[in-house]
């Protein structure tokens, strides 16, 4: 027998007692508050992290007037305070997150770009790109418009350059591939994963202006990479501040 099958034999012990949890999980979920008067039984022989990970299962499915009724039935007062105080801390921190997310991209669609200076490090900006013949459309439908080209999710640093993170091609498989724009053409611009680079705008030739990190709705996406310029093929479409669209609401 095998690795893989000697590592089966040594769970099969354990597979009953996964289905008997697994049942448990089921029949409180859905058989109503007198279900969870026998959780605390089906859950003794059950090691204490087992047995908090299963909890939250359990408590994930159950409408809010039962949540209480089984964490009171399967922790004590030190062990429920811990699992409360850590969800709690879990849910405070997702919600300052989307709210500073929300507070970017609202200061980012009054101002009607975003500029890369402005935001610390760390942030997660996830980019849709189209051609100039799709990207007004995509600008006022945002993220849904299944027409995207490509697709860069980057991760702002602590200077006006960032990480990329993922550079895919027509990522809803809705793009209607052309000579103009196929995979082989963005073979040659795909960015490598982690890779530091400036994304903004080209200042026309002969401008002072020079390269400038500000990201437009609808114009043409430009990329700095050690320190020479490409220029795009593909116009800004769409672009979220972790979760929130920034310039969907500018149409």
């Amino acid at each position: 027998m095998g690795r893989g099958g000697d590592d089966l034999e040594a769970l099969r012990p354990y597979l009953e007692l996964a289905r008997e949890i697994r049942a448990e999980v089921d029949r409180v979920a859905t058989g109503g508050p007198d279900a969870a008067a026998d959780l605390d039984a089906a859950f003794e022989v059950v090691p204490r992290r087992e047995r908090e990970r299963v909890a939250r299962a359990v408590f994930d499915r159950l409408p809010p007037d039962q949540q209480w009724a089984v964490l009171e039935r399967l922790f004590d007062d030190d062990e429920l305070r811990e699992f409360l105080g850590a969800r709690h801390e879990a849910r405070r921190d997702e919600v300052e997150r989307r709210a500073t997310d929300l507070a970017r991209a609202r200061a980012a669609r009054a101002a009607g770009r975003i500029d890369v200076r402005l935001l610390p490090a760390g942030v997660e900006l996830t980019l849709g790109l189209f051609r100039p013949t799709d990207v007004h459309a995509a600008v006022r439908r945002g993220r849904v418009s299944s027409v995207c080209a490509r697709q860069l999710v980057v991760r702002t640093t602590e200077t006006d350059d960032v990480h990329v993170l993922e550079d895919v091609f027509n990522p809803k498989r809705g793009f209607f591939v052309t000579s103009d724009y196929d995979e082989a053409v963005w073979e040659t611009e795909r960015l490598a994963s982690h890779a530091r680079v400036r994304l903004g705008a080209q200042a026309p030739p002969g401008s002072e202006d020079g390269f400038e990190p500000d990201l437009y709705p609808a114009g043409r996406l430009d990329v700095e990479v050690d320190g020479a310029v490409r220029l795009g093929r593909l116009h800004l479409g769409f672009a979220l501040v972790g979760d929130e669209d920034v310039f969907a609401a500018t149409s």
